[in-house]
This record gives C-alpha cells, sequence and structure tokens, in this order.
C-alpha cells in the first residue's frame, strides 16, 4: 500500500490534478464564527476550514459523519456506517479531545467521546461546518485540545420545502423532509428523516429518526436563535467494543436545546448563549442474551455562557464568563455530579497595517484541578494581496470523560483519580490566493503531558485508565486547489484538488501497551476531482488514501453522478468502488462497495 501511496501522490502533484472542497483560507468576505469573536478569512490567524452547503451537498455522503472524513487533517474513525456510530479525531489526537458544537455552544458528550457525533441535524438544515484544526482551550475552554467542529445550522429565512427519498444496497432506505418558512421577525427551520438498513453483514443493521427544529428571531440587528434537536439510534454493534462478542447491541436517544443572541449597543455587543443536553444509552454485551450484561447511562449536561465584545480605536475586546453541570446516572458508573466554570478574555488588533494579532486567554475552575490558567496568542500578516503568513501558540487542556473516570468491566477498568491533559501547541503555515488556484502548507507541533489512555502491561490484564503518556507530535498539511474552467471557461472540469496531512508521534509510556493513544494516522491524502460528462450532469471523485500508525493502510475511491431536472435533484451514489476491504478498528470490518439512487423535490414558494 505504500508504494500505491507515492505513485498517486506523486501523480496528482506532478499533474496538478489537486483540489479541495474544503475552503480553506479561500473566501476573505467568509465570517467565520469559530473564534472567541467573529472575523474574516482575510484577518484569520487560524487553520480552520470551512464546508459551505453546495459543497456538502455534492459529497458522495449522507451524514454528518461521512461529510468530516473528506476534510484534511481529520480521522473519522467508524464502527457503524450512516452516521450509527463515529469517533472524530484532528491532528492525531484522541475521540475525546475533539469538542463539538452547534452555532457556536458547545455540545459534547460527558459520558464519551463516542456520542459526541450524535447530532440531531440532517445534512439539508446546515449551512457551512467549521473545522478548527489545533488546539482551541484558549477559545472554548475544556476539551478543544486537538481542534473543534462547528455546526452552523440555516436560519429559516427563506421559503423552501423538499422531500427526499434514497435507496439502496443492503436495504438501504432514507426518508426526509425539510422544510422552512419565515413569519414576520420569526425564521423557522423543521427537518424530519428515518432511515433504516439490514446491515452489510452479521448484526450491522440500524434504525435512525432525526428531528430537528430551528428558529431565529430578528429585531433589527439583535438576532435570537434557538435550536432543538433528537436523534434515536437503534443498532447491532458487531464487536463494537470487544472482538469476542459479535452480538452486542446498543441503543442512544440524544436531545439537545440551545439559545443564543447578540445585542448590539453601538460598539458593544452582548452574546448570552445556554445549552441543554441529555444522552440516553443502552448497551447490551450480548443481545441474545439481554439480561446478562447491561449498560444504562443516563446523561444530562447543561450550562450558560454570557460574552460581552467591545469595538474600540484600538481593537476589539472579548470578556465572558461561563458555568456547566455534567451529571450521569449509570447502572455501571454509579452517580456523579461535576460543576465547572470559567472566565475568558481576548484582544484583536492590528499593530500595523497588514499585522493582525489576537491574543487571550481561558482561566477555568473544576473541582478536581482548581483555577488553572490557558493563555494563547496568533498572529497573521498579509504579505500582498495574494500570500498570507500565520503563527499561533498555546496551552490547551482536558478532563477526563465519565467512562475514564468510573467504567468498571473484565477487560476494562476506570480510574477515579485520573488528572487533566494538557499540551502546549506551536504552529505557522502560509496561504497563497488567486483568482484560479491556492495554496496551503502548515506546519504544527503539540507537546502533551498526563495524556490519558486506557493501558495494561501484558495481555493478560484488563485495560486500565491512566495519565500515562508523554506525547510530542509533530505534522504537516499540504494544500493546492485549482479551478480549470477559470483558466479556460471550455473546460469540463470544474475544480481539482488535493490535502495532505503527515503525522509524526514520540510516545513515552514506559512499559505500557497502549490502546488508543498510538494509533493516530500517520499519512492522510484526499484527492477530489469534480468535473462535468455531459451538459446538466456532473461528476464528483474522493479518492482517500489513509495509512494509520501501527495499524493497516488502506485506498478507497467513492464517486457521486448527480443533476437537475426541474425541481428535482437526482443522485447516483457509489461508496468504496472497488471493494476494498478495510477497518477503522481491529474486528469491526468496514462495508465493500455500497451503491444507492436518490431523489430530492423541492420548492421554494408554497
Amino acid at each position: 500500500m505504500k508504494k500505491i501511496f507515492f505513485t498517486i501522490l506523486t501523480f496528482f502533484v506532478c499533474g496538478s490534478i489537486i483540489y479541495s472542497q474544503q475552503k480553506e483560507y479561500k473566501l476573505n468576505e467568509v465570517v467565520v464564527t469559530s473564534a472567541k469573536s467573529p472575523v474574516s478569512f482575510a484577518h484569520l490567524a487560524r487553520t480552520v476550514a470551512v464546508i459551505d452547503s453546495s459543497t456538502i451537498q455534492s459529497l458522495p455522503a449522507n451524514n454528518i459523519q461521512d461529510i468530516l472524513q473528506y476534510a484534511g487533517s481529520v480521522d473519522l474513525r467508524t464502527r457503524g456506517v450512516e452516521g450509527v456510530q463515529g469517533d472524530a479525531v484532528i491532528r492525531g489526537g484522541t475521540f475525546e479531545q475533539t469538542l463539538i458544537l452547534i452555532n457556536g455552544v458547545k455540545i459534547s458528550d460527558p459520558q464519551t467521546g463516542h456520542h459526541n457525533l450524535n447530532i440531531p441535524i440532517s445534512l439539508q438544515n446546515i449551512e457551512r461546518i467549521e473545522i478548527l484544526k489545533g488546539q482551541g482551550s484558549r477559545i472554548f475552554g475544556p476539551n478543544a485540545f486537538g481542534g473543534a467542529i462547528n455546526i452552523i445550522t440555516k436560519k429559516g429565512n427563506e421559503v423552501l420545502f423538499s422531500v427526499s427519498e434514497i435507496v439502496g444496497e443492503n436495504n438501504l432506505n432514507d426518508f426526509s423532509v425539510n422544510t422552512s418558512y419565515p413569519l414576520g421577525i420569526f425564521g423557522n427551520s423543521f427537518s424530519y428523516s428515518k432511515k433504516k438498513s439490514d446491515g452489510y453483514r452479521h448484526n450491522t443493521d440500524f434504525d435512525i429518526t432525526n428531528f430537528s427544529f430551528n428558529q431565529s428571531i430578528s429585531f433589527g440587528s439583535q438576532i435570537t436563535s434557538l435550536f432543538f434537536g433528537y436523534v434515536d439510534k437503534k443498532f447491532g454493534a458487531n464487536s463494537f467494543y470487544s472482538n469476542s462478542f459479535p452480538d452486542q447491541w446498543e441503543h442512544t436517544t440524544t436531545k439537545i436545546f440551545t439559545a443564543s443572541s447578540d445585542i448590539e449597543f453601538a460598539n458593544l455587543i452582548v452574546s448570552p448563549k445556554f445549552y441543554w443536553r441529555r444522552n440516553d444509552d443502552d448497551y447490551r454485551l450480548d443481545n441474545t442474551r439481554p439480561g446478562w450484561y447491561r449498560n444504562i447511562h443516563k446523561t444530562y449536561s447543561y450550562g450558560a455562557e454570557i460574552q460581552s465584545t467591545l469595538k474600540t480605536s484600538i481593537g476589539t475586546i472579548s470578556l465572558s464568563t461561563e458555568i456547566a453541570n455534567e451529571e450521569i446516572k449509570s447502572t455501571n458508573l454509579g452517580s456523579h455530579e461535576r460543576r465547572k466554570g470559567g472566565i475568558s478574555g481576548e484582544f484583536n488588533f492590528n499593530p500595523f497595517e497588514k499585522l493582525f494579532v489576537s491574543t487571550g486567554f481561558f482561566a477555568y475552575d473544576y473541582a478536581e484541578i482548581g483555577w488553572k490558567f490557558w493563555p494563547g496568542i496568533d498572529a497573521a500578516y498579509q504579505l500582498n494581496d495574494e500570500i498570507k503568513i500565520i503563527a499561533s501558540a498555546g496551552k490547551a487542556f482536558r478532563l477526563p470523560s465519565f467512562t475514564e473516570l468510573y467504567y468498571v468491566s473484565p477487560a476494562n477498568v476506570g480510574n477515579p483519580n485520573l488528572k487533566h491533559e494538557e499540551a502546549i501547541n506551536y504552529e505557522v503555515g502560509f496561504s497563497f490566493l488567486r483568482q484560479s488556484y491556492e495554496a496551503s502548507a502548515n506546519l504544527f507541533y503539540k507537546d502533551g503531558k498526563n495524556i490519558i489512555d486506557w493501558a495494561r502491561q501484558s495481555p493478560q490484564e484488563p485495560w486500565k485508565v491512566e495519565n500515562v503518556t508523554e506525547l510530542k507530535t509533530i505534522g504537516t498539511e499540504l494544500g493546492f486547489t485549482i479551478y480549470p474552467q477559470k483558466i479556460l471557461n471550455t473546460l469540463p472540469v470544474t475544480k481539482i484538488g488535493l490535502q495532505y496531512t503527515y503525522l509524526s508521534s514520540d510516545r513515552k509510556t514506559g512499559n505500557y501497551q497502549s490502546k488508543y493513544v498510538l494509533d493516530h494516522l500517520r499519512h492522510q491524502l484526499l484527492v477530489n476531482i469534480s468535473h462535468y460528462l455531459i451538459e446538466g450532469i456532473s461528476q464528483n471523485w474522493i479518492l482517500r488514501f489513509e495509512e494509520r500508525e501501527n495499524f493497516t493502510s488502506y485506498f478507497i475511491v467513492d464517486k457521486q453522478i448527480s443533476t437537475h431536472i426541474k425541481s428535482f435533484d437526482l443522485f447516483l451514489r457509489i461508496n468504496n468502488l472497488f471493494n476494498h476491504a478495510y477497518s477503522d478498528f481491529i474486528g469491526v470490518q468496514m462495508p465493500g462497495r455500497w451503491i444507492s439512487v436518490g431523489a430530492t423535490y423541492s420548492l421554494d414558494k408554497f
């Protein structure tokens, strides 16, 4: 597979077949909200990928998890398909080190990162996805250790109705309805979907119901956003957590409510936020014996934040405070509760005409560690109209999950005495932008301490959670995008591009065996090609090569052919075109070739 990888890399670099759907450093007028204060791409001093709604619709994917696997430096490790379960990892971290947000409001699961992507949002209801790569603790506080994923929903300010149906192999059936309708000062949007499949092998069937409602309330420049979502997943979990049990089964339900507002007073903006999240998890180790080993977990998390942003003649000053509470009631983990909170500040300014600087801190209080201080600084220098240079440095931290603290089974044992993880991060990079092509390169270094891992000294022992690892990671990200039609408008190819990530880690664990920390991606190559077949019919290819540390490598090709006829959007989707065998976890085989077709009927007035 290494030979295949380097052959493909050489071919596409030398042939200039390099394309990225993820719009990094691309549109200076885009305002990015994955920051303490919204900032335009022109002043952006961090690596942030923006995946907009048009890109989402062109990709051969039908759920948020699959969209994320096409983003550079994001390692989307899946146990189940079509959004059943996936772990989002950024820049070689772990699945617990990625913070998830909806409209800038934190909604990560405190029980386990395995539930972080239980997100009740349909793709049709997403305006864009912003992916912050690298530490975000000085912006968001705990758990933005390796990065953050912010899902921005549509505001419901346009009249729209759509209904879609997708059918495919393995008896896949996916029906959805999406509608939005503004009423005076209220923007409203609603989505519902029902997805089922018999599965691609024994005990991989699933039944997923998804519902969400968004409302935006506008009083001039004052905007309040409300969101409620519900997702119910029932699925066969063949060998998900143990290869010895192919009949595992799981049922999760997630309910999320968020409210946020921006209230302007001249040069002052006050932004309150509130969230509430409940996750219910019913897990059976052997569904043929449902009463033998069954875990029932109920997790509650809720919190509030208020931020004030003042625009002055010397720059923009932001101050915020937040408080949060997390609870779990579990037949295995017991009943536990923890409170946490903190204060943060940020100062954005232009010391020189072409230099933008953002510096800030997050001071956080958690019962087990007391107050801790997490600073950071980012800088962007616009060398000329085409070239921008960035640099950043900052500290990051993560609090252990309830599972890491309290879980007990014959094979896995938690540790209530865990310390928090912490790291120092450095990054430099540049971007080059012209009308017909763009390029970017980044180099980053992360020095982690007290990294949490499931470890053991011999295969005869159970996995135990310990702060066993010091982990130094160095990485490189390269990207290049070309728009051939902007060079010659008669060409059928619209975009061609590449994203490449290389990661290298130096782990220090003594004599311990590691379960999770050192199986990150070492090489990741994403190649996307979008072109017209004939007039009105377009095709999008995605080629993925991934080589994992101490694991396997694989090369997967996905494609989608689509067209628009009057009020109908039609597509043919083929995932894993060449039917390669692969897995993201040992013993959890992913599906081979999977063909599906779909149609969406849309109205923009009714």
